[in-house]
Parts: C-alpha cells; structure tokens; sequence
C-alpha cells in the first residue's frame, strides 16, 4: 500500500468517527431535554397551585402577615409582646382549669399540711439544738431523742410531701396544660372571664358577710347603751 493510499484511509475513518460522535452527542442531547422538562415542569406546580389560591405560610410570620426579617424595631418588639400575653393567658387558663378539676384543691391542702409538718418539725429540732445544750451534746438524753425524732419526723414528712404531689398533683397539671394547648384563643378568653366571674362572686360574698357581720355588731353595741 503506498503512502497516499494510507493518508486516504485515515482521512476516511476519521471523518467515520467524527460522524459517530456527531450522532451520539445528539442523542444524548435529546435524552436529556425530557429529564429537563420534567423538572420544569415539576418547578412550575407550586407556582400554579399557589395562585389557584392556596395559602402558603412563611416561617418566621406574624399574625400581621409579615415575616420576622422585614420587621421594623417596634413591630417586633410588639410582636415579641404578643407572644408574651399569649403564654400568659394560656398560663392563666391552665390555672383556671386546674382549679376547677374535682379534688385539686384537697390534693393542695394535704401538700401545705404535709410541708407546713415537715417545716414546724425542722424548726423546732433546729431550735432545740440552739437553747438546749445536752440535745446535742447528749443524743441519749430526753431532749436528745425528742430534737432526733423531730429531725427524721421533718425529713420523712417532706419527702412525703413531695412523692404525694409528684404521683397525685402533677397528673392532674399535665392533664390540664394539655386542655389548655388544646383550645383556640375564643376559649382561653372564655375560660378567664368565667374565672374573673368566679373569683368576683367570692368576694362579694365575703364582703357581704364582713358587712353583715359589722351589722350585728353595732346592733350589739347600740343595745348595750
């Protein structure tokens, strides 16, 4: 084969690959323009449904509709404000709802009695420990025993107390932070004004008996001259 017969054929298998090439960067090319369009079109969905009417919340919001970074000062310091007033009413509500829970208010009294025991207890061994020198420099003496018994009577008693409302009090505040994070702000305000009625109500019974007992006493009084 002489050399233009070679140069011949490399020129043609060349031009035979560059053909190849040619035709496989076009399928690729059109392998890829569904995958594009699929995003596309993927990309183009919330656009649409969002202008069917759909709402589309922003993190970071506020019930003015505006998100925390476009805020003024004021407008977030009153936001902040906002927020505060509402955990404290439904602070306030859980109060409320706790109150009215059938037997809480025992379950109260039995905790005060039980700590106010532990507390007289503790008291009066420290007391004794203070004035009353052979309770400590003699355990074995009357006032010895008498200032440890009151020492083992205030620990047993408090302990008491706090196991009592850590099984028998904070279900009944769990069950009732629960209904609180469970009504809508019209309820919260509701459940604060029957609690403002309640406690209204209270005191004008207690000012009518103070009344009436100042009554009777001048009734007294004016009899007696």
């Amino acid at each position: 084969m002489s050399l233009i017969d070679t140069i011949n054929g490399a020129k043609k298998e060349a031009e035979a690959n560059s053909v190849r090439t040619d035709k496989g960067a076009d399928a690729n090319d059109d392998a890829k323009k569904p995958r594009n369009n699929k995003r596309s079109a993927a990309g183009a969905k919330p656009a649409r449904e969002a202008a069917a009417g759909v709402r589309v919340a922003k993190s970071g919001s506020h019930s003015s509709g505006k998100p925390a970074s476009e805020m003024t000062k004021e407008e977030k310091k009153a936001a902040r404000r906002e927020e505060r007033d509402a955990a404290d009413r439904r602070a306030a509500a859980q109060r409320a709802l706790l109150n009215q829970m059938p037997g809480y208010k025992k379950t109260q009294r039995v905790w005060w009695i039980l700590l106010g025991i532990g507390l007289v207890a503790t008291l009066i061994s420290w007391l004794m420990g203070q004035y009353i020198p052979t309770a400590l420099s003699n355990p074995t003496s009357p006032e010895g025993i008498v200032m440890i018994a009151l020492m083992v009577l205030a620990y047993v008693v408090i302990i008491a107390a706090f196991i009592y409302d850590w099984r028998t009090v904070r279900p009944m505040r769990k069950a009732a932070d629960a209904q609180a994070n469970s009504l809508t702000d019209k309820k919260i305000n509701q459940v604060l004004r029957n609690e403002a009625d309640e406690a209204a109500r209270k005191q004008s019974e207690k000012d009518k008996a103070k009344a009436a007992r100042r009554g009777s006493k001048s009734q007294r009084h004016e009899q007696h001259k």
